[in-house]
Formats: C-alpha cells, structure tokens, sequence
C-alpha cells in the first residue's frame, strides 16, 4: 500500500476534489465484485479492515482509482508487487461500501503523512546518486548486488559520447547496431550513423528493416548486455595516455637529459619509446611540422630577447637540426626583420646551455599553445618517413 500511496499522490488529487458529508472523498464505488478470498455473494470472508493485508488495501485503492479513469504508473512497481496486485485484483469479489471508504480513509491519512518515498529500492537510489557520489563506488555496489547499470540503459546509451559509441557499434553485429540505431533519438541516431563508414552504415540501415519482430525482452536484453560492457570498463586516473605523459615532460626536460632517458627507455621497451618520440614535440621539430604562413603568428608574442638567445644558441652547429629550424623561420620573416635579428645573433655572442634551451621552450610553448588553441595546425609526417631529429 505504501508503493501504491507514493506513486497516486499526485494523481489521486483529481478524484479527491468533491468530499462527501462526512468528509470522505468522493471516490467512485466499484460495481457489485466477489468478496476478497471468497467464493459466494456475500461479505461474511472478508476480514475487518485492520485486519486487512497492505496488499489487499492496495488493490481496493487501484480498482477505485481506475474506476475513475486515473491511469498508475504500476509499472514502475517491482515486478513482484505487480505480480501481487494483479492476483488480488483478480480474487476481489464483493466489498462492502463501509470497507472501501475505511481503506479509502486511511489511505489519505497515510497520504498527508508522507514526506518523502522512494519505492525504487537500491537500484533507484544509485541512479539518483549518479555524478554525486564516487562512481567507482556506484559500480562497485552495481556488481556486487547485481543490478543492471541503469534503469533505463538505453537512456545511458543516448548520453554516451558518439566516439565510445561508435566503437561500440563497430564491435557489434549489424543486427545488433540497428536494434540500437532503432532506440536512439533520431538525431543522435543520424550523427552516429553519419560517422560510420560508409559500407557499415549501409549494412546497419538495411539490417533495421529486419526489427519489426524483435521482442521487448530481447530489446532489454541487448541494451542491459551493452550498458553491462560500460561497466567492465574501470575508470581511469589519468586521461591521457602513458606515452603522451611521459612526452609532455619530457619537452620540459633538458636536451641531454631528454636523450638519455630516450635511450634508456629504448633498451626497456623499444616500442613504448617509440610512442613516446612520436609524442615529443621540440624546436627542432618545427621546421617539419610547422606550417610556412604560421611562424610570424608563433613568434609574434615571444619576447625578442628570447628570439635572438633561442637562435643565436641554435645556431651554434649549423649541421644540427635546431640550426635548420632557425634558418627556416629566418626564411619566413621580411628580409629587413631576419637581417636584423641576424646581427643581433652575431652581436650577442656565446649563449650559455641554460639560458638558450630556456629561450627555444619559449617558442615552443608558445606554438603549443596556439596549437592547442587550434589557431594553428601542426603538420601530420607519415610514420615510415618520420626520422628524429639528431639535436633538440
């Protein structure tokens, strides 16, 4: 009965309206029914209404709500109490007039009394606590009690990024893909479909012609098996990856220090210092990867103190790959601008190793920044032609 007063409170209000003399709701009678648990036409079966169970009350107030035409949302109802419901509903004979205005009585007092309900159970409260509560906590509790991920797993679906889920479907079968096409929004299931390729997407559409049969049990299945993959998955402490960590300190790091680990590192795990090279971005690197039209814009905000030192100590091996970086930015400036920070190199003379790798991480910081920004775009090298370059 509780259940029953948590999901009608709203509802009932509209058959409440017109109270009686006594103060009763104006509650519709039902018609002449069976006695509850009985067999004849008469009242003598039926127990006292204190006597009566929760569940018998339960099926009064919803035989005298429906009489009203107001529709429940029972469905929301645990299975078993559904199950329970219907049975009494279905064993209900006749009910006196007293019995269903004393059950009608106390339901609204128990009504007025009610703060607040939660008839959802565990499950229902996880997934009210979800982005409150720690999230590796709610999977834990999810696994250990074995309730589905969601209430709704299509609805955990429809709020997954398009990237994750897309890998997803990429690893489903077209059956599968379209049954999940089918229950998503139209426009979320456009935008997925748009990304996929073009042979996928076009056995997927044609696979959706074959889901008029599937039934709503095998739809609950398919969608709690795919939010139950989410779930498989732990949440990670770092967003990026290993080897773009390792990178990112590594553009920080002094050049000979850099080397060095880079060379221990390839003796650890050749393929992990592989990524990891991939990841580093350097002054060296800029004259392969920046394009021609973005260097004004890289270094219209560096400080031109910090210029000249970068170049000047550049420069020192005109062989390396930092003195190619230099002349190539040189090639890019007006001829009076590239002159003049050419004197201004030969003027300053010797640059000590802290001061010019300080400088150099100016510029590329600042290129990393625009990068990010993406006010610029750095060139993609195919990775068969990739070669480091021998200074940073």
């Amino acid at each position: 009965m509780t259940a029953i007063v948590g999901e009608t409170r709203r509802k009932a209000g509209k058959a409440m309206e017109n109270p009686l003399p006594d103060g009763l709701p104006g509650l519709p009678l039902p018609p002449p029914l069976p006695a509850i648990g009985g067999q004849g036409n008469s009242d003598e079966h039926l127990p006292a209404v204190p006597g009566l169970p929760q569940s018998q009350k339960a099926a009064i107030l919803v035989r005298l709500l429906l009489n009203e035409d107001i529709k429940l949302p029972l469905q929301e109802l645990p299975e078993s109490c559904q199950v329970l419901l219907t049975e009494h509903m279905a064993s209900m004979r006749i009910v006196k007039r007293e019995t269903s205005r004393e059950v009608a009585k106390e339901f609204l007092k128990e009504l007025v009394t009610i703060g607040l309900t939660n008839s959802r159970g565990l499950e229902g409260a996880l997934t009210d606590l979800e982005g409150v509560i720690n999230e590796t906590t709610i999977q834990k509790m999810r696994r250990e009690i074995g309730l589905k991920a969601i209430s709704d797993p299509w609805l955990r679906l429809e709020r997954l990024e398009n990237e994750k889920l897309r890998t997803m479907l990429m690893c489903e079968s077209n059956e599968i893909a379209a049954v999940v096409l089918s229950k998503l929004s139209v426009s979320r299931a456009a935008e997925l479909l748009s990304s996929l390729p073009g042979a996928i997407a076009r056995k997927i559409t044609w696979a959706m012609s074959m889901t008029g049969t599937v039934s709503p049990d095998a739809i609950e299945r398919i969608g709690l098996s795919l939010a139950s993959q989410l779930d498989s998955h732990k949440p990670m402490a770092f967003e990026e990856a290993a080897e773009n960590r390792v990178g990112a300190i590594l553009n920080q790091a002094k050049a000979a220090v850099r080397d060095d680990l880079l060379e221990s590192l390839e003796d650890e795990d050749r393929e992990f210092a592989r990524e990891v090279r991939k990841s580093i971005f350097t002054f060296a690197h800029i004259a392969t990867r920046l394009d021609p039209m973005d260097v004004t814009k890289v270094l219209r905000d560096v400080e031109t103190g910090a210029q000249i030192d970068a170049f000047a100590f550049a420069s020192v091996d005109p062989e390396s790959d930092n003195s190619k970086t230099v002349n190539f930015m040189l090639s890019q400036m007006s001829s009076r601008l590239a002159d003049s920070l050419r004197e201004d190199m030969e003027a300053r003379g010797e640059v000590k190793e802290e001061i010019g790798e300080a400088a150099m991480g100016k510029i590329v910081s600042e290129l990393r920044r625009l990068a990010d920004a993406d006010e610029i775009v750095l060139l993609e090298i195919e990775e068969d032609e990739e070669e480091e370059p021998e200074d940073a």
